[in-house]
């Protein structure tokens, strides 16, 4: 099951445990990220507590986003942008909390309350906001494109 297989507001649970999948997910390449290039602890301690520290915030802003998004679009009887809006500012709050700054998670709200809010439109209208690219092996089919210098005889 995917995110958008349901309509706004109901199967609330899946929907949470699917985003908050997702999002556990990329907290483990980007901390995996954070472990090789950036801070580079020593030992299986400070790796174990990096990992943590970086991938679950990311699966609770994440399954935090779509539960109150679910709930507000319940509660509001409405399915518009500002529930998207709503489980956005709702997520960076995790965030924001996990970094111990306002900094941080102020402008955290806004940019992710307006990203959910533009995928919502883009679900609604039709289009994406990262598009989808066919990847072929090798990159290019050769047989389409002649690259001799001279024709077969």
């Amino acid at each position: 099951m995917g995110y958008a297989d349901q309509p706004d507001g109901k199967d609330c649970f899946e929907k949470v445990s699917v985003v908050a999948r997702y999002s556990g997910c990329l907290g483990l390449v980007l901390s995996t990220y954070d472990v090789l290039m950036v801070t580079k602890p020593q030992g299986y301690v400070p790796t174990l507590t990096k990992y943590i520290q970086v991938t679950f915030p990311l699966a609770a802003a994440g399954a935090t986003f779509a539960a109150v998004t679910c709930v507000s679009t319940n509660l509001r009887n409405k399915d518009d942008g500002l529930n998207y809006f709503l489980g956005g500012n709702a997520a960076r709050s995790v965030i924001g909390a996990a970094k111990r700054s306002f900094r941080v998670g102020i402008p955290l709200g806004f940019a992710l309350g307006c990203i959910a809010v533009l995928y919502k439109d883009g679900k609604d209208h039709g289009y994406q906001l990262i598009p989808k690219f066919e990847h072929k092996m090798g990159g290019m089919d050769y047989r389409k494109y002649d690259f001799t210098f001279t024709k077969d005889k």
